[in-house]
């Protein structure tokens, strides 16, 4: 409890916590209630906020949320955190600390003011997981870095089945003592703000759209540029973070009148992926048959970060080089 206070108090606001003793304040939440039988005890999300990790494993044993990190070892990872079951504001600061951790914070402009719209990103996507997360529900939430996107995943009581769209999606409160809790220390806003909040940031971000999925299983994808997983500072390099630059020998037909062969160009694939992908265009390829030997899941990100750098350094020729756009296009390697 002192924690939770703590956290409101350094809000600098006036509050009717203030005044609250800890059963009040409890009570006043919703997390203390009497049942038909006039039984009266905390709830399940009481325990969860403000539990011991030995309470916390005894009543919800299956909760935990696994942190990952899968950029080069695609095969298992790269790095990983357990959060084992332990109270929603710990699990908030831990997930919160491995995004910082392997996510770039890009400069953007949001108007005038520079803001920080990884943190942004992060706030909304973890409260989402931990607040409205389905807590009967024995499924191992998680959060996956990967190098084209970031994937939330955790349990869910489903009001729906599909991809949610921004203008007609209706907010439903899946764990409300938990959100309001949220809402009063800073780690969310009115309900519904989230989804909009995620689209405004990851656009600044990304310049791309997530989304999110209702199900059994509620998915949150958030689409990630090369930006946003190069870490700078000394001793780091495009190689290093996973890229292949080099120095453009030619551009392809449709871009030969403005192109600058002393360009730099840089390649979001790593040295053995890149010379799969040549060899795989030996013969000509279309744009996703390219994208799925990748294993990358967003279109945009293959086409900038990859596709046009490959055909810019001269690497990739297009089958119809006066139409770049056709439907029928498709690329092969430059022998």
């Amino acid at each position: 409890m002192a924690a939770v206070r703590k956290r409101r108090d350094n809000r600098n606001e006036q509050h009717s916590w203030e005044s609250m003793s800890d059963e009040e304040l409890l009570r006043t939440s919703g997390l203390i209630l009497t049942d038909e039988q006039g039984r009266t005890g905390i709830t399940l999300a009481a325990v969860l906020l403000f539990g011991t990790d030995n309470m916390i494993a005894s009543a919800c044993a299956h909760h935990k949320t696994d942190c990952i990190y899968r950029v080069y070892n695609l095969e298992r990872y790269d790095d990983w955190n357990v959060i084992d079951p332990t109270n929603l504001l710990d699990s908030y600061d831990r997930m919160f600390d491995f995004g910082q951790k392997h996510l770039n914070d890009l400069f953007v402009l949001d108007g005038i003011q520079s803001v920080s719209a990884r943190d942004a990103i992060l706030r909304e996507i973890i409260s989402n997981s931990l607040a409205h997360r389905d807590y009967s529900n024995g499924y191992v939430a998680k959060m996956v870095i990967e190098r084209d996107r970031i994937l939330v995943e955790n349990g869910n009581r489903a009001h729906g089945i599909g991809v949610l769209d921004l203008k007609t999606f209706k907010p439903f409160a899946k764990n409300p003592p938990i959100s309001k809790i949220f809402r009063e220390i800073g780690f969310a806003d009115e309900l519904g703000s989230g989804m909009r909040n995620s689209y405004k940031y990851t656009k600044l971000y990304s310049g791309a759209e997530p989304e999110f999925i209702e199900g059994d299983v509620f998915e949150i994808i958030i689409p990630l540029t090369t930006g946003a997983m190069t870490k700078v500072g000394p001793g780091t390099s495009p190689v290093a973070c996973g890229e292949v630059s080099m120095q453009a020998e030619y551009a392809s037909n449709a871009h030969a009148e403005n192109a600058d062969t002393n360009q730099s160009i840089t390649i979001s694939l790593d040295v053995n992926k890149l010379t799969e992908l040549l060899e795989y265009c030996s013969e000509p390829r279309t744009r996703s048959e390219m994208q799925e030997l990748c294993g990358i899941k967003t279109r945009e990100y293959f086409r900038k970060k990859i596709l046009v750098p490959m055909i810019q350094a001269g690497k990739l020729l297009l089958t119809i080089p006066d139409k770049p756009k056709s439907p029928n296009q498709k690329y092969y390697c430059n022998k």
